[in-house]
């Protein structure tokens, strides 16, 4: 089947298109399942993917020093936070590699510890109190976001977690926009499999 979006596509252009509308409107893969007709594992093949895409599109500089994924699956998980001009950017990490990095090297501004949800500020404080209380309402109005949307998901796999994160970031940097034309555009350029 032709399709743009996908190379190698079992499922047409439209039925994509479809998924994605779907998708933009934070619906769960199985709830987009029982809409398009199509299978659970397809769309979660297809949702992944996705979010393969979103994550790139967040990508920090600074977070290339970090190691991606937890060491271990006991390794208790840890999110970073950056919060530049109004824009999110975040990067979730194993709190074993969190001790062994210099902090204000990485240039993250919040480390959240999600197992007791503790967090610190780690970032440059500003000296006006107030452009720095903005920043700190900022960063924490998107950690109650993120509690929220992913709460809905009622537990999650450690191996998609930073996925998960990424496309909470992506999605709280465009709450006011429609996010089905941007990712029409992203998928368009990097097209999925």
């Amino acid at each position: 089947m032709k399709n743009k979006y996908v190379k190698r596509s079992r499922i047409s252009e439209a039925k994509f298109r479809e998924l994605l509308r779907f998708f933009s409107l934070d619906l769960t893969s199985t709830q987009i399942a029982k809409i398009t007709g199509l299978n659970r594992n397809t769309v979660n093949r297809y949702l992944h993917e996705i979010r393969c895409r979103i994550e790139h599109t967040n990508h920090v500089k600074s977070s290339s020093i970090i190691s991606p994924e937890p060491d271990t699956a006991d390794d208790p998980i840890c999110m970073l936070i950056r919060e530049e001009r109004g824009v999110i950017f975040t990067a979730v990490i194993g709190s074993n590699t969190l001790f062994s990095l210099d902090l204000q090297d990485i240039g993250f501004d919040l480390v959240i510890n999600t197992a007791d949800e503790s967090h610190r500020f780690i970032g440059f404080r500003n000296p006006d109190p107030e452009m720095h209380r903005k920043k700190i309402n900022r960063i924490e109005n998107f950690w109650g976001f993120a509690c929220l949307r992913l709460s809905k998901f009622k537990g999650l796999h450690p191996a998609t977690v930073r996925l998960h994160v990424a496309e909470c970031a992506f999605r709280y940097n465009h709450r006011k926009d429609d996010l089905y034309p941007i990712l029409l555009q992203i998928i368009r350029n990097n097209p999925l499999f």
